[in-house]
């Protein structure tokens, strides 16, 4: 005998088809891949954003520079625009930041609104032709692959041969947080 759940699903007024439990909850978890945190020393995996001028970015172009990735999504979106104005205040020169939101959260209709939001509110903050680029990442896979945590910010360092350095989720920005970081930034980066 089986005594696996069944639940019924109903296809027309007529028609019902029954699957196990164990069926249904393999269908419902595919899809998104695993939060991975890389390991410090491993190379990093290669990925294309575009930003919110759907201009292509490939992190791979970038090598031979120390790169700070900043990773946030819906809900940590103003701490990491707090984060990202640190770190071009104190790092513009030395590395190159690239800010990565996980738009995968949103609403598929709201997503194209979000671009032209963006452009809005970033033209009116720093009042240049082309405001800093922001990547979206649309389904989420690079902030899971980079450990970037749902609800918190995150920063990932990576060093000019492509090697990961360290993965840190942010808190709120006082001076001791920005010190700590800042220290772990300066020792990877000499």
């Amino acid at each position: 005998t089986h005594y696996a759940s069944r639940f019924t699903f109903h296809v027309s007024r007529n028609t019902h088809y029954a699957l196990p439990c164990y069926v249904l909850f393999a269908l419902l978890s595919c899809g998104s891949p695993p939060l991975v945190v890389p390991e410090p020393g491993t190379m990093a995996t290669d990925f294309t954003l575009t930003d919110q001028y759907d201009s292509k970015f490939r992190l791979s172009q970038f090598r031979g520079e120390d790169v700070l990735l900043l990773g946030c999504d819906k809900d940590s979106i103003e701490q990491g625009g707090a984060w990202q104005n640190v770190f071009r205040e104190q790092y513009a020169e030395r590395l190159r930041i690239l800010p990565i939101v996980n738009v995968s959260g949103l609403p598929r209709f709201a997503r194209w609104f979000l671009k032209g939001r963006m452009k809005a509110a970033l033209r009116g903050e720093a009042g240049e032709p082309k405001p800093p680029s922001i990547l979206l990442d649309w389904d989420g896979n690079v902030s899971k692959r980079y450990g970037m945590r749902p609800q918190t910010c995150t920063v990932v360092l990576i060093d000019r041969a492509g090697q990961v350095r360290f993965v840190q989720p942010l808190g709120q920005i006082d001076e001791a947080a920005m010190q700590a970081t800042f220290d772990r930034i300066n020792q990877q980066i000499r």
